[in-house]
């Protein structure tokens, strides 16, 4: 499961809730106070915004929305080969 930590006043934090919106993948958004309130677990990882996803801590605006961009990828290609038809090419 992917949770989103972000602030309200987080300026790149609506595009990419958006963006998880979109990709209509289970996550969380957890909107904190203050960048202080994160978890203890996740207090060296830096200020908000951070993505956990499994066991990864991605943290900035721009490397979350590169994450979240291969997991659309991926999503394709899950969909892609989901149903009876036969693929032959790469």
């Amino acid at each position: 499961m992917i949770t989103f930590y972000r602030t309200r006043k987080c300026p790149g934090c609506a595009a990419i809730q958006d963006t998880l919106e979109e990709l209509c993948i289970a996550h969380e958004t957890v909107v904190l106070e203050s960048p202080n309130d994160l978890p203890p677990e996740l207090a060296s990882a830096g200020h908000p915004p951070i993505l956990v996803d499994e066991h990864d801590v991605i943290t900035g605006s721009k490397n979350i929305i590169a994450h979240l961009e291969k997991l659309e990828k991926f999503k394709e290609l899950w969909y892609k080969y989901q149903s009876d038809a036969c693929y032959c090419d790469d």
